[in-house]
């Protein structure tokens, strides 16, 4: 089993084109019309806003379009890559797994969320698969994964062999 989940750029698309299209309905709506000319209207400090905006969205969308985050889970281990560096990780070195709901509640109810504890960290990764394609995949594969390290069935395997 080798599964390739790569990040989503949908999301950074649609907020650019909102926000560019925001900007621009705003300033004509404000520009003013003058001896049959129309001028856009620059100095107002609404337009700014939504100028500031608008960069700091393109600039998420290159940042995000330049690392090209991406999981990869194959049946010894799960590998986090980008453009310029991977780190794998071997299930052996994973404490636990857990696929469930997310605490918040966004505006169409809550999304699923998986936590991964390494047994090298204090604390969980999250990975969110709403951030990749084929969520559904992602999910059903690190449900696979979390049947195959349990902890419930590691701890009841030290009990009946004396370790704990």
């Amino acid at each position: 089993m080798s599964r390739h989940f790569k990040r989503r750029f949908e999301f950074y698309y649609q907020s650019v084109a909102v926000y560019a299209l925001a900007t621009i309905l705003y300033a004509v709506v404000r520009g003013t019309f003058g001896e049959s000319e129309f001028r856009f209207v620059f100095r107002d400090p609404i337009v700014y806003a939504f100028i500031a905006v608008l960069v700091y969205s393109v600039i998420v969308l290159g940042f995000n379009m330049l690392y090209q985050r991406d999981v990869e889970v194959t049946d010894r281990s799960i590998v986090f890559r980008n453009r310029f560096d991977s780190r794998e990780v071997p299930l052996s070195d994973v404490e636990w797994i857990k696929v469930g709901k997310a605490k918040r509640m966004k505006v169409r109810g809550s999304y699923k969320v998986i936590r991964l504890k390494l047994k090298s960290h204090l604390r969980a990764m999250r990975i969110n698969p709403v951030h990749f394609h084929d969520e559904n995949g992602m999910i059903e594969t690190f449900r696979e994964l979390s049947q195959k390290v349990d902890p419930i069935t590691e701890n009841r395997e030290a009990k009946e062999a004396g370790n704990v």
